[in-house]
């Protein structure tokens, strides 16, 4: 029964009195209100900035990804994917840029990509050098590009032509 004059409910026989202009939350439904801000804002951002520029923060390990990516541009011949197509690689605390798969499979053997005979890279001269400045002094014909990991970073120089 309601009161009209205190604006209240009356409950007979229970002796309870409830007033039912104000309701609270609780505090489950605000958790859950603030994480379905979360998630949507989240969702809102991955679609906005794209996905690519979110995916680091949200895995460490990028090693089967590349490997398959390698094993593709392997199998389908793609000596540009295989052979200079950059990679950023990200393994248990080493991150390395600029990568091609060329290199992985030649001198990072340790995160399993396989060498490729249907793709040579026969132009391309993996070589060891302390800075970038270096690496034209290693070239050996003109029509190669060299290519050496300085400070975690795949550095390409193209040889000049004599």
């Amino acid at each position: 029964m309601f009161n009209k004059r205190e604006g209240r409910m009356i409950f007979p026989g229970s002796g309870l009195i409830k007033n039912h202009r104000g309701q609270e939350m609780s505090t489950n439904t605000i958790i859950i209100i603030i994480l379905a801000i979360v998630v949507l804002v989240v969702l809102i951002i991955g679609f906005t900035i794209g996905w690519g520029k979110i995916a680091p923060w949200l895995s460490g390990n990028n090693v089967d990804t590349i490997a398959t990516s390698c094993s593709a541009a392997c199998s389908t011949s793609s000596t540009y994917d295989f052979c200079l197509a950059p990679k950023d690689l990200k393994a248990s605390g080493e991150k390395l840029k600029d990568v091609t798969c060329n290199y992985l499979s030649k001198e990072q053997t340790s995160y399993g990509i396989a060498k490729c005979t249907a793709v040579p890279c026969n132009n391309i001269l993996l070589v060891e050098a302390d800075s970038p400045d270096e690496l034209v002094g290693k070239c050996t014909d003109s029509s190669e590009t060299v290519q050496a990991l300085i400070d975690k970073v795949l550095v390409s120089a193209d040889c000049p032509s004599s």
